[in-house]
């Protein structure tokens, strides 16, 4: 295994400092839109929130909470020795990209602000963020795709070969293209890659059941009229995850919680079954880390941690300029 003394001690000495229940209390308590700002600037994560937020502060802040992530990750890539496990945990990174290309898309076709389009895309490294703004205020979908591809994404690349689909079908064919070439670049960076490739592959892998998971629920029963499936899973194969889209929406859900090890309750939602999943592959990365100290698993375990932090402060942050409960907000943000 490549050396990663410094790597994981630098994912562990900032692991501590993640932002806690304690840290969104500390936030949700204070009066003013202002001094929630300030408080989030001084904690680590606000490392990269500009003094003087704007006109849109709460734009402002989700920018500086992605940017700093952004940064963190390439910097612990760095500090990564030997060429393989620094390109495993690109690769890593990497995955995100798919999430920024499909939120940028999304946005697009519904028209969304372009603030909330970005607060939605996930900062990956091969995206910047002057990049996601170009394709975010694109008047059509193409525009969108040209835009990011011509930036060198190999995911928008991707998924410009299904552009034709869309009149037809809709935005499926191209969230499966980027999804799926996503997932492939991963796999491969985990060829011959050791320990340290097994620990990746086995993230890659729950992740694309949790794809394919979010896509047997959005389906709610229905049978699909293509091929929705990603590949490269270990809980289901192609025949089991059709089997399961006609057996009806509670089958699916009940099948969903069980490979997951969820309660049903918890994918009673869109929006809480996405969290749900995404807390099931953080937690089997953190397991990862606990039981190999020396892999790979501590730094990928440790970003899975920070992109949760920045969700939590960011939806704190969102809710309480709304006026929601801080407690009921609080439950919210722990979900």
């Amino acid at each position: 295994m490549a050396r990663l003394d410094f790597a994981n001690a630098r994912a562990r000495a900032r692991g501590s400092r993640l932002a806690g229940a304690r840290a969104l209390r500390e936030l949700l308590a204070r009066p003013s839109l202002a001094g929630r700002v300030e408080l989030v600037r001084t904690l680590p994560a606000g490392a990269a929130i500009q003094a003087e937020p704007g006109p849109e502060p709460l734009a402002a802040v989700e920018r500086g909470l992605r940017e700093g992530l952004r940064r963190e990750a390439l910097a612990l890539a760095q500090a990564v020795e030997g060429c393989r496990p620094r390109r495993l945990l690109l690769a890593f990174l990497s995955l995100d990209e798919a999430a920024a290309v499909k939120a940028v898309l999304r946005g697009v076709a519904r028209g969304a602000a372009l603030d909330r389009t970005l607060a939605a895309a996930p900062p990956a490294p091969g995206l910047s963020e002057e990049t996601l703004r170009l394709a975010a205020a694109s008047s059509t979908l193409d525009g969108a795709v040209e835009a990011l591809a011509a930036a060198g994404s190999p995911v928008a690349a991707a998924a410009r070969e299904a552009l034709p689909r869309v009149a037809e079908e809709g935005l499926l064919p191209l969230e499966l293209a980027a999804d799926r070439a996503a997932l492939a670049r991963a796999v491969a960076a985990c060829r011959r890659a050791g320990e340290d490739g097994a620990v990746l592959a086995r993230h890659v892998a729950d992740r694309a059941d949790a794809r394919n998971a979010e896509t047997l629920l959005a389906l709610a029963g229905a049978r699909p009229t293509i091929e929705p499936w990603v590949a490269g899973g270990r809980r289901w194969d192609g025949a089991a995850l059709g089997a399961l889209a006609g057996a009806g929406a509670e089958a699916a859900r009940a099948a969903v919680a069980r490979a997951f090890g969820l309660a049903a309750r918890d994918l009673a939602t869109p929006w809480a079954a996405d969290r749900a999943l995404a807390r099931a592959c953080t937690a089997a990365l953190a397991r990862e880390a606990r039981s190999r100290p020396l892999s790979l698993a501590v730094p990928l375990a440790y970003l899975a941690a920070r992109r949760d932090e920045i969700r939590r402060l960011a939806l704190a942050l969102r809710g309480a300029e709304l006026g929601l409960p801080p407690d009921e907000l609080l439950d919210l943000v722990e979900a």
